[in-house]
């Protein structure tokens, strides 16, 4: 019998899955046994695929085909297998992870059957477990139709999974043997034969994205195939048939093409993955694919912004033409940092520059001096070029309540919009912002300062709320509220002292804990709060320290308002500001300091994250002189009195305990492979080298000959993945249960690589050993100041057997410091008078305050 349908699932170690997306066919509106077929290629599966699979054909033996690969050949060859044994009139490629809605094939059908024109039908995909919400091209589906891609390009087709195609109209098309976008390379064949698509607007397509990211796609962007050959096998390739069939690359092959270039021009890390000549030969094919992609495409291409479209031009032409730069809205200039403290305005900001042309900044039509500050962080880059410098200015500005003051920015005496970047404490969303002796009022495109009465304010904050009631923008029902809170509380609390201490939001233990506990008795006029999650296993324990408030509870949002100081050893946004995802509702209204204690000290240049405009710290803490003046090295931009050399406050309760023997072994994390699937891990240098560590028959005998325990502490980041290390009966796996302070204390050597916890251990002048087996440390080391062979605190070992050397070495010799390492730790600190709290506490009641 004939089946209607033949659904191909290439399946590789899909045991997971497999269940899930099979019934879902089953289950089926149309009747599984008489119209579908489900061909299953396993493509030498090492896990229960194979038993899942014959189990499903002895059930349905007229309905299920399994076929196996001798080899390991990839989706593109599964799937040609499969269409070699597919019989049904319509065929579909279901990923193994996906599933379909029991609507979708007689749904789908019933658009074959009513449009013999159609060769492909399409439906929508949503997104379930690691990521909710659908596709980008969904728009498409606003109504169930059939379109021509000719006259409407806009709702070209990517997906082969969601795709429904006539057997007949498949031909000798196959999929191509890439690393990805092989199924966009298929349907995109069959749509430039006949160009006629079926849109069902019913249907539903369930796309998986796995919480392991164990996908071909989510690891693709890391492989060399990604680039130059993607260019020359999918680009290159719909170009040729588009040619070949319509003499010109049709516009809604432009679009699929432009669709992945843009996500391929978004990897930042380009240079990192190709050598010299392979950069040479993507940007090559690139460029040549460009040279048929029109300009107005990419000008009309709805899903890049502004910079994806500029960085695509720059691609294409290998610069950026004035005529180009004009047809983009380059005349808005972006505050980072607006602040009045004791009079006197401070403002940061930057322009999008192709060209570097000046900022002019007016006050009352006077021109006043401004300053060009330089943050190469923020140059944008299209692939190794830059293709648009920062170009970020300075000023202060000295205030008077007995006048009113009105900035304008303009270029080539062009006044520029205004607009305003996150954490400004100004939005336009709200309008104004208001400091306790003045308002700063955005109207039309300038800022008009005036003196602040409380009438003034409270008329200005009515219009706020009242516009926000209006739009109903995104954001709004959060920022109502809690800014109606404000003005009934602010009476109250408008002179009152509160400053929030915080570590991480589910741990404690760094030196924001320790600070809390020094400070947490001094200057009562000040209301002192400790900030972490309720169910975190430290709540209780700061608790009975002092006044704690759970991450992100209402009263962290409402007092967050009104906080003066908030003291962080991790200074993120996200972390310090509970309302971060709607901040532009909240500002205007803020105040507080941003106090960075720090996480470690810092070695390396890592001004890309921790510089003025991503944070504005008030307080910046270093612990080292060098460390000091690397701050003024490299681009941070903060000025000599926020940046304090103090000593970082945990050291304080750092206390040599000699009666335990204890080897500690805590490397730091890999930047490279944060999101990576469970698999690429295990396949990294970095988790072979230290599983096989802890695994070393060597150590362990040793260890236990010598009498000292193994702790194994690895990153929090590789929390997630501990399980995939082998365990043995003697190396202790330690995943934040043991305080990072109490292995500080209690442990006799410690074994790291790259990471910041060598300055806590050396701190107490106990030995360390850096494990450097490769240079595969996401920081470079030629900007830091920080050099491991005449600065470290301990020797290097560059492979598994000299570092089981040394940890041995000094096990024979009760793990006491050499000479060479005691005299550089006792040169490297300035402090260890165990004062460096109250120093700290000290400095930070001096910071003016912002209101």
């Amino acid at each position: 019998m004939k089946l209607i349908f033949s659904v191909i699932i290439a399946a590789y170690n899909s045991e997971k899955w497999l269940n899930e997306s099979m019934d879902s066919l089953i289950k089926q509106d149309l009747d599984f046994e008489n119209n579908i077929e489900v061909i299953i290629v396993d493509d030498a599966s090492n896990d229960s695929t194979k038993s899942i699979c014959q189990d499903y054909v002895s059930r349905y033996p007229n309905n299920f085909k399994y076929i196996r690969n001798s080899e390991n050949r990839g989706p593109s060859f599964s799937r040609n297998i499969g269409l070699e044994h597919a019989t049904g009139q319509y065929i579909n490629f279901l990923d193994s992870d996906d599933n379909l809605s029991k609507n979708t094939l007689k749904d789908v059908l019933a658009i074959f059957n009513n449009h013999s024109d159609v060769d492909l039908v399409s439906v929508p995909i949503y997104f379930f477990e690691a990521m909710d919400g659908e596709h980008y091209l969904n728009y498409k589906f606003d109504e169930t139709r059939v379109v021509n891609l000719l006259e409407h390009p806009e709702y070209y087709q990517l997906s082969g999974p969601s795709s429904f195609i006539r057997k007949d109209a498949v031909g000798n098309i196959r999929f191509p043997d890439i690393i990805t976008s092989e199924d966009v390379v298929f349907v995109n064949e069959v749509l430039i034969n006949n160009p006629n698509i079926g849109l069902c607007k019913t249907g539903r397509y369930n796309y998986r994205k796995r919480k392991d990211k164990s996908s071909i796609i989510d690891n693709s962007q890391l492989k060399k195939g990604y680039y130059a050959d993607r260019c020359n096998n999918y680009f290159k390739h719909l170009i040729d048939k588009s040619l070949d069939k319509y003499g010109k690359v049709a516009k809604f092959i432009q679009n699929v093409i432009l669709y992945d270039i843009r996500w391929m021009l978004e990897v930042e890390n380009i240079p990192e993955i190709l050598d010299s000549n392979e950069m040479n030969d993507f940007k090559n094919s690139l460029k040549d694919v460009l040279s048929f992609i029109d300009e107005d495409s990419i000008m009309e291409y709805d899903l890049m912004d502004d910079d994806a479209k500029l960085k695509c031009l720059f691609a294409k032409y290998g610069k950026l033409s004035a005529e180009i730069v004009n047809q983009f809205d380059m005349n808005t200039v972006f505050i980072d940092v607006y602040d009045i403290i004791d009079n006197e305005l401070y403002v940061l900001a930057n322009v999008s520059n192709i060209y570097d042309r000046e900022i002019d900044v007016y006050v009352n039509n006077q021109k006043i001096e401004t300053r060009n500050v330089r943050f190469p962080q923020r140059n944008k880059y299209c692939i190794d070029s830059i293709y648009s410098k920062d170009h970020s200015f300075e000023f202060r500005l000295p205030l008077s309540k007995e006048k009113d003051f009105e900035i304008e920015f303009r270029q080539n005496n062009d006044t520029l919009d205004i607009d305003f970047s996150r954490p400004c404490n100004f939005s336009r969303v709200v309008g104004y912002a208001k400091t306790k002796d003045y308002l700063s009022i955005l109207k039309e495109n300038k800022i008009i300062i005036e003196k602040k009465t409380t009438l003034k304010w409270i008329k200005h904050e009515i219009k706020t709320i009242a516009r926000m009631l209006k739009k109903r923008e995104a954001g709004f029902h959060v920022g109502v509220p809690f800014r109606i809170a404000y003005m009934l509380g602010y009476p109250f609390l408008r002179n009152k002292h509160i400053w929030f201490y915080m570590d991480r939001p589910e741990v404690s233990d760094d030196n924001g804990e320790h600070l809390f506990k020094y400070a947490v008795d001094k200057d009562p006029n000040i209301k002192k709060y400790f900030i972490i999650r309720k169910d975190s296993k430290d709540f209780d324990r700061m608790k009975k320290i002092g006044n704690v408030i759970g991450f992100k509870s209402m009263k962290h949002r409402y007092l967050g308002m009104f906080a003066e100081n908030i003291v962080t050893s991790h200074p993120d946004n996200e972390i310090i500001y509970p309302f971060w995802g709607r901040y532009p509702y909240f500002a205007g209204l803020l105040k507080s300091n941003n106090v960075f204690l720090q996480h470690g000290i810092i070695k390396e240049d890592i001004s890309s994250w921790l510089n003025k405009t991503n944070m504005n710290l008030s307080f910046f803490l270093t612990s080292a002189k060098l460390e000091y003046e690397s701050i003024f090295k490299y681009p941070y931009n903060y000025d000599e009195n926020v940046v304090q050399l103090l000593g970082l406050p945990r050291y304080d309760n750092l206390e040599n305990q000699k009666d335990k023997k204890q080897i500690v072994i805590m490397p730091s994390w890999r930047r490279n492979l944060d999101r990576k699937s469970h698999d690429y891990i295990k396949e990294s240098e970095y988790f072979k080298r230290f599983n096989s560590l802890i695994n070393s028959e060597r150590l362990i005998e040793k260890a236990r000959e010598y009498n000292y325990e193994i702790i194994f502490r690895p990153h929090p980041k590789v929390y997630a993945f501990i399980d995939m290390f082998d365990e043995n009966d003697y190396v202790k796996i330690d995943y934040d249960r043991i305080r990072y302070q109490t292995l500080f204390n209690s442990g006799s050597l410690l074994i790291t690589d790259y990471s910041s916890v060598a300055f806590d251990f050396a701190y107490l002048y106990k030995p360390v050993i850096y494990y450097h087996y490769s240079d595969d440390y996401h920081f470079d080391a030629e900007h830091s100041f920080f050099d491991y062979k005449t600065m470290g605190l301990g020797e290097i070992a560059n492979d598994e057997d000299c570092l089981i050397d040394l940890i041995v070495e000094y096990m024979e010799n009760d793990c006491k410091i050499k000479e060479e390492y005691y005299n550089r730790i006792k040169d490297f600190y300035l402090f260890t008078d165990k004062n460096n709290c109250k120093r700290v506490y000290e400095a930070i009641k001096k910071i003016p305050l912002k209101d």
